[in-house]
């Protein structure tokens, strides 16, 4: 549910109080400091994830924030100290960086981390000592976060010109009581309480009764929040919604040291929406490789973020890609410019308009176009650092106008004279910058990528840096990141081709024996097959030897990663064990002739064709090991940015997720 919708079901839920609820302007302040705090991290200057994937649809993620206290604005440090004498019922400090208390040690500084979850798993912070530290209750956050949310709304409603007038506006925060109490009560409920509404429901009115004073204080809160007054608070319902939605994490640091290390353990569940786990999809992920897709966010403030994998010795990280939309706001505002450019490049050609609107034209192109040629040489550098070419066929008008951006060309006039104007270049035409705008939009130009072109066995590291310039608008940046993992080598689905080779040998040679001839399945031999006069030790040789190198298998649990990635070789396997144990039903049976034969034929032949389903994975490891797999074709298959493959021409080839995991909280 959005904010609004949010608020809208707490107001429809509560009673209407009848005193004011208890909300601090003291807590107001706090809360509001945390909360700007925790959103632009202005303190923590690297952040580095490490995602652990050994169970199947469950992963370990270990976050490490780097902190630095003297990166803290006064403001903030000044919320800690007054939080801190609320609390403990002291004096402000008067010293922003050391107070000695009354045992002579120095104050802690609470400071927020991270937004976390809301889970009911508790979360350990550590210090780079390994010792916990202390940390604020979600109970105390949330009566801060309600405190000052209500601060924030009234302070946006107060500003409109309406409010000092005689309007329904002026009358909630004014003059009628219940409707304003009705909205505090509603935001400290939606804070405070343990779980929260999931769908909007609305009540419909008794029979026999009507609406009465209390509808009507409610309908008042009711029309302010959302018909009058939706558009102006579009903000406020969106910080609200990550108000609610997330735990803020607070810690207690000694603020004599500047420098701090923190170490916590944060929950990552698979996403439930994504496709549901069948026998198919286990079988295409063994050949194919296990894909794991991660999205989540990283704050506005913050500059340097690493993510690292770690698999179980055995599997390994074959592709990795992280892309961000860092670039999309200013992806997005390119298109819509090249499109205007090229409706008024083509008004000009038709209808000139003198040499004022032709010079303001060639500004705005040259801006444009600078613009667009930064864009496809970041780009450009980034597909270089993956180890691959950039695909020009993709993006032919943006490429053709970034050059002419660049290449500081100018074209001859008949006089000898050289006119450098864009406008008149010969790669700007009107139909040139309408085919860049689509090209912008269409092939992704305005998500980056970060890659590892050669990971090292069963771990991969990818660093990722926010450029340095603005950010627009402050919002997070959304992340995505594709994982392909594979079977470290071909020993494991060889190990089993050479079991169903077993098997099927056993078989051949059983029957051989008891035909007493080289080749007993059809012809003479199989027309004189004997009976069998004591079929115990023949079972018992069928069953227990093909059993006991079924144990030295490699085949792990297949609810790992590996066991995944080895559900084909489980299956050969156990069609083998399969084959085996009907043929010794048919011997125990005492089956006459044909049954006996066909049995003898079956145990030999289905491990045989089970076995060579094995060859196509054996050579597909063996080329992943020799480094001879196309990395371009398997970063565009897992997810990557569209502009990063040449060849593929849409969606529809994409590979499908084996798990999806979604970071639901900035660090957390």
């Amino acid at each position: 549910m959005t904010g609004l919708e949010l608020l809208q079901e707490a107001i429809r839920s509560v009673p209407v109080p009848g005193a004011p609820p208890r909300l601090s302007l003291d807590g107001a302040a706090i809360g509001l400091s945390f909360l700007d705090t925790v959103l632009r991290l202005n303190h923590v200057r690297r952040l580095t994830e490490r995602i652990s994937l050994v169970e199947h649809r469950v992963a370990r993620r270990t976050i490490e924030v780097d902190i630095r206290l003297g990166m803290l604005d006064e403001g903030q440090v000044q919320a800690s100290d007054l939080f801190r004498s609320i609390s403990s019922h002291e004096p402000l400090p008067t010293g922003r960086r050391r107070r000695p208390t009354r045992a002579g040690q120095l104050q802690e500084l609470w400071v927020p981390v991270a937004r976390i979850p809301r889970t009911a798993a508790p979360v350990d912070v550590l210090d780079a000592s390994g010792r916990k530290l202390p940390r604020l209750t979600q109970y105390e956050a949330s009566r801060l976060l309600a405190s000052g949310l209500y601060r924030l709304l009234r302070g946006i409603l107060t500003s409109f010109p309406e409010a000092q007038r005689d309007t329904e506006l002026g009358r909630l925060l004014y003059q009628r009581h219940e409707p304003r109490w009705l909205i505090q009560s509603a935001l400290l409920t939606l804070f405070t309480d343990r779980s929260g509404p999931r769908s909007p429901r609305t009540p419909e009115t008794t029979p026999g009764m009507r609406l009465g004073r209390g509808a009507d204080h409610r309908a008042l809160a009711l029309r302010i929040l959302g018909e009058r007054y939706r558009p102006q608070l579009e903000d406020y319902f969106k910080l609200l919604e990550v108000a609610v939605n997330d735990f803020l994490l607070v810690v207690a640091l000694d603020r004599g040291t500047d420098e701090h290390l923190l170490t916590y353990d944060a929950p990552l569940r698979a996403d439930r929406s994504r496709r549901p786990w069948s026998a198919g999809s286990s079988l295409r992920t063994s050949g194919r490789g296990y894909l794991v897709r991660y999205e989540g966010s990283i704050p506005a403030g913050l500059r340097s973020y690493h993510l690292v994998v770690e698999t179980e010795p055995g599997v390994d990280v074959e592709h990795v890609y992280f892309t961000t939309d860092g670039d999309r706001i200013q992806a997005e505002e390119l298109s819509a410019d090249l499109g205007v450019l090229s409706s008024r490049m083509a008004q000009e050609h038709t209808a000139p308009r003198g040499d004022a609107a032709n010079k303001l034209l060639e500004l705005q192109t040259q801006v444009t176009l600078r613009s667009l040629s930064e864009l496809v040489r970041r780009r450009r550098w980034d597909a270089e650092s993956a180890g691959f070419d950039f695909k020009d066929d993709r993006l032919i008008a943006a490429s053709q106008l970034s050059w002419a951006a660049i290449a500081g060309e100018a074209k001859q006039m008949e006089g000898g004279e050289l006119d450098n104007s864009l406008v008149r270049h010969q790669l700007v035409a009107p139909e040139v910058l309408a085919d860049a705008a689509a090209e912008v939009r269409t092939e992704e130009l305005g998500l980056d990528l970060a890659t590892e072109d050669d990971p090292v066995g069963n771990r991969a590291s990818l660093y990722w840096r926010r450029r340095a310039v603005r950010s627009p608008g402050g919002a997070e940046t959304k992340t995505r990141a594709g994982i392909l993992l594979r079977d470290a080598a071909p020993s494991g689905p060889a190990t089993v081709l050479w079991y169903a080779l077993s098997v099927a040998s056993i078989a051949y040679v059983t029957a051989a024996f008891t035909a007493h001839a080289w080749w007993p399945y059809w012809g003479a031999a199989a027309n004189g097959w004997p009976a069998i006069p004591n079929p115990g030790p023949l079972i018992a040789v069928l069953l227990l030897v093909p059993g006991f190198l079924y144990t030295r298998l490699p085949l792990p649990d297949r609810h790992s990663v590996a066991g995944q990635l080895r559900a084909l070789p489980r299956l050969v396997a156990q069609v083998c064990i399969g084959s085996m144990a009907l043929l010794c039903a048919a011997v125990a049976a005492g089956v006459g002739h044909p049954m006996i034969v066909i049995a003898f034929g079956a145990a030999t032949a289905v491990p045989l064709g089970a076995g060579l389903l094995l060859v196509p994975a054996i050579a597909r490891a063996r080329a992943s090991a020799s480094g001879d797999a196309r990395v371009v074709e398997h970063m565009r298959l897992i997810g990557a940015p569209r502009w990063v493959d040449g060849h593929g021409r849409g969606r529809d080839r994409l590979r499908s997720a084996d798990v999806t995991y979604k970071s639901s909280g900035s660090i957390s």
